[in-house]
């Protein structure tokens, strides 16, 4: 059985001070443990409440339990007291913080990159990173005032995405630099774009995808190195998409 202090600890991942101090963070709940089975993203350790354990469930905890991950059984209420969804599903684990720096992280492979730029909600920012795993974006870069990658909201929006493409974190200024060495071509959405054609040559090329906030759109310094400016045609009964919807429009677009 899990100690107080280790129940202290699990709920201390639920703010941004405790997952910064201890570098770790927390997923609960079986589809999103699907998904890090799939990624072989392993936890650290595991705790579970048998009582209401679903076959799917068993199934994760058979999957980790070969991969040696620390398991402890929890009561109902202990459950309880670490998650915070209404009904949990009996399942919590907690995994190592990747790295984050964007040095670290990127390789050559790597042919398409989202940049999110002050994306402020965690809702928007786990729903783009669960469009860039489905449309098979590699890396995921945050600048700006960007909601942090690893809480609950952010892990529970992406529905297991966070465990696909890597996720980094730069300036602005180290960004673009990095863009240009590697010279990749910059896509920037804005709502004064000429065009909402992507260049014919664009399966030849390594690609940015740059996706701003609804509020205040791109950095001034994103839009003034992108060659290509997106917009996306729609209705003028409303002003504008919202971030996590017209990203994953592009990034459907960069798909086929």
């Amino acid at each position: 059985m899990a100690t107080n202090k280790e129940l202290k600890f699990i709920k201390s991942l639920q703010n941004k001070k405790g997952r910064k101090e201890s570098g770790k963070f927390i997923a609960e709940g079986v589809r999103l443990l699907e998904e890090a089975v799939k990624s072989k993203f392993y936890p650290e350790n595991l705790y579970y409440c048998d009582s209401v354990l679903t076959e799917r469930a068993r199934s994760v905890l058979k999957s980790f339990k070969k991969q040696h991950a620390l398991i402890d059984k929890i009561s109902k209420s202990q459950l309880d007291m670490i998650t915070q969804t209404e009904e949990p599903q009996g399942i919590v684990a907690v995994f190592k913080t990747p790295k984050k720096k964007l040095f670290e992280l990127y390789w050559p492979k790597h042919r398409k990159l989202l940049l999110c730029d002050n994306i402020s909600d965690p809702g928007n920012l786990g729903t783009l990173i669960r469009s860039a795993a489905a449309f098979g974006f590699d890396l995921v870069i945050l600048t700006g005032n960007c909601a942090e990658p690893y809480s609950p909201k952010v892990v529970r929006s992406s529905a297991g995405g966070i465990f696909v493409p890597v996720i980094a974190e730069g300036n602005i200024d180290e960004v673009l630099g990095f863009v240009a060495s590697e010279k990749m071509l910059l896509i920037a959405t804005d709502l004064k774009g000429k065009t909402d054609s992507l260049p014919s040559n664009i399966r030849k090329r390594k690609i940015v995808l740059a996706i701003g906030s609804e509020s205040e759109g791109l950095s001034v310094e994103i839009l003034r190195k992108a060659p290509v400016k997106l917009r996306i045609e729609h209705s003028r009964k409303i002003d504008s998409l919202n971030a996590a919807i017209a990203g994953s429009i592009l990034m459907s677009k960069l798909y086929k």
